[in-house]
Formats: C-alpha cells, structure tokens, sequence
C-alpha cells in the first residue's frame, strides 16, 4: 500500500471516528437535557398580573429572585436553566449553590444578571417583588425582562403551565404532568374526606413572620383561609367583625381574648417561620397578648388547638402537604402522613431540606 492510500485510509477513519464522537455527545447531551435542539420563535404568555408578554423561546437561560419558581426549575428537571438567582436562593437550595448571586430579591443588580447571559429575572408579582421601578430600570439599562410569575397560591399550575411554553421541553412537561397527577390527588384526597365532617369550628390563621409587635392573622380574602374554608369551618375574624381590605388583618390582643372567653373560638393555626423552632412561633402568638392577664390560658390553648405548621408546606410547591396538615388539625382523618409526604417529595425530587418538623401542637397534647 503506497504512501498516499494510507493517508487516505487514515482520515477516513479519523472522519468516521470525530462523527461518532460528535454523535454520541450529542446523544448524551439530548439524555441529560431531556430535548432535543429546535428552533427559536417568539412565544407570548400571560403573566401573574394579566399582562401579555412576548419571549424568544425556549429560553435557555433564567435568574430568579422567586424560591418557588427556583424549585419549580428542579421539580421540572431543568434546574441548569437557572444562572443566577438571589441571595437567599443560593444559601437555602443547594441545587443553585454555585450559579450566580444577583443579589437581594427586590433589588437584584442588574450588572451582574446581564453578566451571566440571561435577559429573563423570575419575579413574584406582589409579595416579595421587584419594584416598578426596578423593573424598568433593568430594561432600560440592560434589555432585562422581569417576568412576573407567582408560581405559588391559586394560580400556580396556571403559572408553571405559562412557563412551561417557554422552556419548550418534553422532559418539563413530562415532570409537570407526574407532580400535576400527584398534587391533584392528595388535594382530591384531603377534600373528599373532610365535605361529610360536621361542624362548623371558628379558626384563626396567625402570620408569625408578620407579628413582631402585635397580631397579624390572614383575612377572609386571602388564599390560605379559602383553602382551609374548603376542609372544614370558617374564618373567626368574620364573627368578630374584622374587616379588612387586604389578605391580612390585626385584630386586637383583646377582641381574640374575648372571643375565645365567650367560647367561640376553636382552632388557632400559625404558619410558622423558616429556620425557626415551632416553639419560638408559638412565643409569638403568647407575647402579642402578654399584656392581658390570662391571655396564655385561653381556652383554646387550654384545649391543645394551637397547630404550627411550617411555612414550607403552606405555599409553593408543597402546599398540598400543608392541606393535609391543616385537616389533620380539625382531627380529619385523611389517611395520609404529612410527614411521609414530604420525605417523598424530597426524595423524588433531589431535595435536602431539612424543616425540622412540619406540623407541632401546642400545648403538647
């Protein structure tokens, strides 16, 4: 064989060897990312303000000052779509420990979101949000959109269905589908035991976070007394004559320790505080009424119907867990285990946090 045929014969089979390669990458790239490459074309979705909204898609690449849309992103199995994120994203969800710190949530810097690549920042649309004016500044100086989406409350699976045109991916759609499956069915679950309960008990929900000084509870209005309407009793605040025109009210230390003195009141739930003890929430509740005497011996109290339940399961994507903890509360019987629950979730999605607890009683029953 003379000089020139072996060349020949040799960048054959370099030419064969670099098209397997470039195959096989693209096969394992195709399985780690779910999808295969396709071609981008503007989207338009409806934001959680009603807003229409045009993005080139799919979007590779988001930063997110929204924990529940960061945890979306790993439920989704497209965490490596998020670049950058908040700073207490990057310190609370280990998955995004190394992507980009953008800063504080309502004021991310807009330097450091336009380093990392991304036009897009995930931003709650009332609570926890970026301002008006930040917003604009980011597009103005940067060509950032902020894009509005809750990912939380009654509007969540509205919200992930927005963003899940815009990820344009067969795996997120898949992953929606199973927890979409698995939500629906401990919600079914939870309000198919409790519709034939008797009784119509009084309740309380208590915003720890929210009460350094004085009570602050969750009115008729707000998404978590409908939830907990819907298993069993009604808000207390509307038999004391509380109004408000917002989710929350502050009834007086005074007007709870009267209601609770004429027997009306049944149940109080907290929400309780990340990385706190359901004790130190408890102190809480206690100290808004350390002014009148008998206020830690209410009746309620006295009756071991003070429920903290982690703020983890009470919104976001574990909240069916916290539907389950609130009819376990009222003494439903669901025949699920909260607790079992959330090592599930955990474990199905490659989650490590560890609450602590996810619902405790006070006083000890």
């Amino acid at each position: 064989m003379n000089l020139k045929l072996v060349t020949l014969v040799l960048v054959i089979i370099l030419a064969v060897t670099a098209i397997g390669v470039v195959v096989y990458s693209n096969s394992n790239n195709n399985q780690q990312g779910g999808d295969t490459p396709i071609e981008e074309k503007d989207v338009t979705i409806i934001d959680s303000l009603g807003r229409e909204v045009t993005i080139r898609s799919p979007v590779k690449s988001f930063c997110t000052v929204n924990s529940s849309a960061a945890e979306f992103f790993q439920i989704l199995g497209v965490s490596n779509r998020i670049v950058g994120a908040d700073s207490s994203i990057v310190e609370k969800i280990p998955v995004y420990k190394d992507v980009t710190n953008i800063g504080n949530y309502k004021t991310p810097s807009g330097e450091v979101i336009a380093s990392t690549g991304s036009k897009i920042v995930i931003s709650q649309s009332s609570s926890r949000a970026i301002s008006d004016a930040t917003e604009q500044a980011l597009k103005d100086n940067y060509g950032i959109t902020v894009l509005r989406l809750d990912c939380y409350g009654e509007t969540m699976m509205r919200d992930i269905g927005e963003l899940l045109k815009i990820l344009i991916s067969d795996k997120a759609e898949t992953a929606f589908q199973e927890y979409k499956g698995l939500y629906d069915s401990i919600t079914n679950t939870v309000l198919e035991k409790s519709k034939d309960v008797s009784g119509d008990p009084t309740f309380l929900l208590f915003y720890t976070s929210m009460s350094k000084t004085e009570g602050t509870y969750y009115s008729e209005k707000s998404e978590l007394s409908r939830k907990t309407t819907a298993i069993h009793g009604h808000n207390a605040l509307i038999d004391m004559g509380v109004t408000s025109t917002s989710v929350t009210a502050k009834p007086s230390a005074e007007a709870i320790y009267n209601f609770d003195q004429e027997g009306n009141l049944d149940i109080i739930i907290l929400r309780g505080t990340s990385g706190k003890d359901p004790s130190v929430d408890y102190q809480v509740l206690l100290d808004t009424g350390k002014s009148i005497a008998g206020f830690d011996s209410m009746n309620v109290i006295q009756a071991g119907n003070i429920y903290v339940i982690h703020t983890e399961v009470m919104s976001g994507p574990r909240d069916y867990i916290g539907l389950v903890c609130i009819a376990e509360a009222f003494g439903i019987d669901t025949g699920l285990d909260y607790d079992q629950l959330t090592n599930d979730f955990n474990d199905k999605y490659g989650f490590v946090l560890d609450m602590g607890y996810v619902m405790a009683q006070f006083p000890a029953a």
